[in-house]
């Protein structure tokens, strides 16, 4: 079982925790390209980096859905994150990941933080994320993430 954690405008936390750098949205190919590479690195290579990633988080963020990224000094991506469109009112924030040369600077709670206020100025009344481990369940505790419940995963033999 997997415990999740929801976040809805009364607990969002405001101002938003400080980032090493601005959190921006994605513009153009280069960037879907920069931040499908960062999520693949954060991530230990778990997903490698495509185009065909890159299209998908371009497809995220024109269907309703939103990526924000921080972008590094000189070009690429520091750390990013998504969220689904809202469906019956929520939204699934997923895929948070920093490189791991950016780790500690902020930029999780700030792409958290940017992608909960944005979907819940556009109309959902809940966001909520799974987390990974205690450390990044209390980056999401402290941006407004609180916990939800829990979700059971079960798979049928073919």
């Amino acid at each position: 079982m997997h415990e999740y954690l929801v976040c809805v405008p009364d607990t969002l936390t405001m101002p938003m925790p400080p980032a090493a750098l601005p959190v921006e949205t994605p513009s153009t190919d280069d960037d879907y390209t920069a931040i499908d590479a960062a999520l693949s690195e954060a991530f230990g290579g778990e997903f490698p980096a495509s185009p065909e990633g890159a299209a998908r988080l371009r497809r995220t963020e024109e269907s309703g859905g939103a990526v924000r990224f921080v972008r590094a000094p000189g070009g690429g991506c520091a750390g990013a994150a998504m969220c689904s469109a809202p469906a019956v009112e929520t939204s699934e924030l997923a895929g948070v990941g920093t490189r791991p040369d950016w780790r500690g600077r902020g930029i999780a709670g700030a792409v958290t933080a940017t992608l909960a206020e944005t979907m819940l100025a556009r109309g959902a009344r809940s966001v909520w994320l799974e987390y990974s481990g205690e450390g990044s369940r209390r980056v999401y505790e402290r941006v407004g993430f609180r916990p939800g419940g829990t979700r059971l995963y079960m798979s049928l033999e073919a």
